[in-house]
């Protein structure tokens, strides 16, 4: 008996079609889609019950002919690609020639449309993919599509949509995921004939953020634009808006990625933002961050999900690395002529969208008032200033000031708990976690030290042990070791295997001639344990030596500090100007003006 069937038609759209509609968002996106492929200025969407009962797309676009309206919701009918060549070189949103037969496969459609060709457009209409009838109508140009019934006839797909505001949300981010990369289009949304979003077309990527998110949030921002040469690389165009440090958000929500204006879901491009931020994070916390990369079609395959949430690159480490540098550079505060949008000519007016954000400027971390603040703060509150700072303070006497000449105007008032160090920067109350302040003086430092070997050869100054240290460490831990024994030999750290579990310590940088070097050696190897997965390229692994060296070699906590130590830490820590967190993002200090104090003891 012949147990292998072929699927009657229908039966085999719906289960098709199961691949590309999940639910009410999926329609919408794939709608929305087309009509911004189809070079709309005006995409407005209408929901009733989220979209379960009424989805209404309404666009100002192209429109379709008859002839074509006919072959739109036939299987693998397409306008998106022309011959085989094109596969490679999508630059629409839509391709796959599968979505308008799926929606039809699973509901009742109708759709009216008009190319302004003509006094008259095409209305068709269709249940359950079966065309029913096709008429010609009085309409304006562009596109109406009304989705009803959604899933009316796949009862058990139906009964797994969730409720009304659920659905609601998903279409909603749908939209304004879409919204937020086209900023020349104007989109609407709404539900139940309530207005959701109204947001205008506008000239630039910056101002469609900041209708989304409000003018208010664009102050815990950050933004570059970089672009590359299109001679020289795939990749075109990294523009970003990004936290600033020190972050608060404790969930993975706000983080967009777009590839050629295509909203996607990448782990690899996700964790290079990751490591940009990786010693601004604390355990637990997450950046935002809006990510727009502009790349040669031809390196990206975006057929590898139904739905289109996943592309393929041809290499993604250059991709990779190319967003970690733009970022971190901006996080650091280096100025780089390297790929500036206004050097840069782009082949096509979308592309131009994308240059008209700046460059952020060099942002001063602690934040410290300008220098014609400063001066004004200095001679207001101190008007014996100039004498003060006509002199080196080497001085251990209590609330000296002193000023490093291009930071700000420092006065130490001490230390409490061993812990924590308290002073009166340019006029703001302000404590200082002096352990975490020096862990971030040295992992800058010892950062450069990297750079150094890297770039010349050059070698950190180093101290010789009288007695050389052995350490004994767990046999599973030894390998770890073994195999970055060069890497910590950059620093100046040199260890010798003596035996099949004993190290020996033999010389170590100045940096770290106070550090625990065994507690060192057993954090670091912690990290590389055999248990857990090693990082990926050298440039992780380098930032998890010099993270671990900063920690252990810094001031520890419940250390006392006499007044000369104190002035030499915070002097130390101001003059580099580093980011205000400790390599793994814990907070460094916290400053209350005095507003704040007025405030507090309600004297205002």
């Amino acid at each position: 008996m012949q147990k292998i069937k072929i699927l009657p038609e229908g039966l085999a759209n719906r289960i098709a079609a199961g691949e590309v509609v999940e639910r009410p968002a999926s329609v919408v996106k794939e709608l929305v889609e087309n009509s911004i492929d189809a070079k709309s200025h005006m995409i407005s969407v209408s929901l009733v019950e989220g979209g379960k009962t009424l989805i209404r797309i309404l666009d100002d676009g192209e429109g379709m002919g008859r002839e074509d309206v006919l072959i739109a919701f036939e299987r693998h009918a397409t306008s998106k690609l022309n011959d085989e060549s094109d596969w490679m070189t999508i630059r629409t949103l839509g391709f796959r020639g599968e979505a308008l037969a799926s929606i039809a496969a699973v509901s009742k459609i109708t759709l009216t449309t008009h190319t302004g060709e003509g006094p008259e457009g095409t209305r068709i209409s269709l249940e359950g993919g079966h065309l029913l009838h096709v008429e010609t109508v009085g309409t304006p140009l562009g596109t109406e599509m009304e989705v009803s019934d959604l899933f009316y006839n796949t009862p058990a797909r139906k009964k797994f949509l969730k409720s009304t505001p659920t659905e609601l949300g998903y279409v909603s981010e749908v939209v304004f995921q879409l919204a937020l990369s086209h900023p020349e289009i104007h989109f609407r949304l709404f539900h139940q004939e309530r207005e959701r979003f109204n947001y205008p077309a506008v000239s630039s990527l910056h101002d469609r953020a900041l209708q989304c998110f409000g003018e208010t949030s664009s102050d815990q921002w950050m933004r570059t634009s970089r672009a590359f040469p299109l001679s020289q690389s795939p990749l075109h165009l990294i523009t970003a808006f990004f936290s600033k440090p020190p972050l608060t958000k404790n969930n993975r929500k706000e983080q967009y990625i777009f590839v050629n204006r295509r909203p996607i879901k990448s782990a690899s491009l996700s964790h290079a933002v990751y490591d940009a931020y990786s010693s601004f994070l604390m355990k637990g916390e997450h950046p935002f961050f809006i990510l727009f990369i502009e790349i040669d079609p031809a390196w990206v395959d975006v057929n590898v999900h139904p739905t289109k949430r996943e592309v393929r690159f041809q290499n993604a480490d250059p991709i990779c690395q190319a967003i970690k540098n733009t970022l971190r550079d901006v996080l650091y505060g280096v100025e780089s002529a390297e790929g500036d949008p206004a050097q840069t000519s782009f082949s096509t007016p979308e592309t131009l969208l994308y240059t008209s954000i700046p460059h952020s400027p060099r942002e001063p971390w602690v934040g410290w008032p300008a220098a014609e603040e400063r001066e004004k703060y200095q001679y207001k509150n101190h008007p014996q200033q100039e004498t003060l700072l006509s002199t080196k303070s080497n001085t251990t006497a209590p609330n000296s000031l002193f000023s490093n000449r291009h930071g700000p105007i420092i006065r130490p008032l001490g230390q409490v708990y061993g812990t924590f160090l308290i002073a009166e920067v340019d006029g703001a109350l302000t404590l200082i976690d002096q352990h975490a302040a020096d862990e971030r003086i040295l992992y800058e430092r010892l950062l450069k030290i990297g750079c150094q070997y890297e770039e010349a050869g050059r070698m950190p100054d180093t101290q010789l042990l009288l007695i050389p240290q052995q350490i004994d460490l767990p046999l599973h831990k030894v390998e770890a070791l073994k195999k970055h024994l060069g890497d910590l030999e950059k620093f100046g750290l040199k260890i010798e295997l003596f035996g099949e579990t004993t190290f020996v310590v033999r010389e170590v940088p100045v940096l770290l001639s106070r550090a625990d070097l065994a507690a060192l050696l057993l954090d670091m190897t912690d990290e590389w344990d055999i248990g857990r997965e090693y990082p990926k390229n050298p440039d992780q692994v380098m930032t998890q030596i010099i993270a671990s060296m900063a920690c252990h070699g810094a001031i520890r906590a419940h250390q006392f500090l006499t007044h000369l130590e104190i002035e030499r830490l915070l002097t130390d820590y101001f003059r580099e100007k580093t980011p205000p967190t400790c390599p793994h993002g814990r907070p460094i200090l916290m400053r209350y003006e005095r507003s704040d104090l007025e405030k507090m003891f309600c004297r205002k």
